[in-house]
């Protein structure tokens, strides 16, 4: 019996890691978030001094250490004689502008971007290469205008204009007014 007979639902739910396409393999992943919490203290009080505001949840941060090892015969771009195939594609990943997908062996899939990385190559280990990195959740962008707030408010305005412009053009033509007020103007 093999460790990989052995079923587990950790083991069942394992997926490779990836980021944007790039595989790598894991040896370290850490998840960080908790709450924005804004600490308001006063000065001259004992008991409470002061009270925390609960501001929203923090962007989740992950940290990983991947690696890259050389294979000893060649089947794709990952399982390579030459690590450095897949090095080199992870390390263009992560310097691309932008947000891309994190698969992480043990967690759904997440849309993050990369804040900072570090590649460490040693000569005693040859063939073999590790990534420091890490990446912070991308979340939602602000709703952005589709247009200038100063030409809808002009625009507005105009159409604002033309609309009292001729409901009075239309209430003061001497046909639409009252016989007593078409003579108002009239002497005896």
């Amino acid at each position: 019996m093999k460790i990989t007979d052995i079923h587990n639902p950790w083991r069942d739910a394992w997926q490779p890691a990836t980021f944007r396409g790039a595989r790598f393999h894991v040896a370290m992943g850490a998840k960080e978030g908790g709450r924005r919490i804004v600490v308001h203290e006063y000065p001259k009080k004992e008991t409470p001094p002061g009270y925390s505001e609960d501001m929203g949840r923090r962007m989740v941060k992950f940290t990983v250490r991947g690696y890259l090892i050389a294979y000893p015969k060649n089947q794709n771009q990952f399982y390579n004689r030459d690590y450095r195939i897949a090095r080199n594609r992870l390390e263009t990943e992560l310097q691309r502008q932008g947000e891309g997908v994190l698969i992480l062996p043990l967690l759904a899939p997440m849309t993050v971007v990369c804040n900072q990385y570090r590649l460490t190559e040693e000569t005693r280990f040859g063939g073999f290469c590790t990534f420091d990195m890490e990446f912070t959740e991308f979340g939602k962008r602000p709703l952005t205008a589709t247009t200038s707030t100063l030409e809808t408010l002009v625009q507005q305005s105009i159409d604002l204009s033309q609309v009292t412009t001729d409901q009075l053009t239309e209430k003061l033509q001497p046909s639409k007014l009252q016989p007593a007020e078409a003579g108002a103007g009239a002497g005896p």
